[in-house]
């Protein structure tokens, strides 16, 4: 064999193990990105399941209220007294009841959890019926919740001059 035949035989060995822990090192970080996705997403699923328990606990709360103040606003009507028995029974329920054309309309909080509530409002009508006006998620705001974003809202000068 000739000496140039030896130097075009074929890779080096050092060429090989560099490759084989480049690709080491590679399979390597795609599984820790992996069970980091992983876990991540079984973190986001643990939340998401225990928000839909509290917001059906709710919503069958508000359902449990709406379907007795139904009842008693078919029992107004058949006392041929709507506006004073539905008034005073309603009033017992916990709802706030305000005077629309034609009838009442009743509002009411569930909450949900420490930040969130189920606003409902309902109008029942002097012939019974009522219809749903309301039935929304909403954020809780607390006192000092509202923070400042600082935008410019052009009570001052920002030149400095008139």
């Amino acid at each position: 064999m000739h000496k140039k035949d030896r130097n075009t035989l074929g890779l080096g060995v050092g060429y090989v193990s560099v490759m084989i822990i480049f690709a080491v090192i590679c399979l390597t970080i795609f599984a820790v990105l992996s069970f980091s996705a992983a876990s991540s997403s079984d973190g986001f699923n643990g939340r998401s399941g225990d928000y839909l328990k509290q917001y059906y606990a709710a919503d069958s709360a508000a359902k449990s209220r709406l379907a007795a103040l139904d009842g008693i606003a078919k029992a107004a009507v058949e006392s041929g007294f709507f506006e004073d028995e539905f008034e005073t029974a309603a009033s017992e329920q916990g709802v706030a009841l305000k005077r629309v054309m034609n009838g009442f309309s009743a509002v009411w909080t569930e909450k949900i959890s420490d930040r969130q509530e189920l606003a409902v409002e309902v109008e029942f009508t002097s012939d019974g019926n009522c219809e749903i006006t309301r039935w929304q998620s909403r954020t809780i705001s607390g006192e000092g919740s509202e923070s400042h974003l600082g935008v410019w809202d052009g009570s001052d000068n920002i030149f400095g001059g008139r």
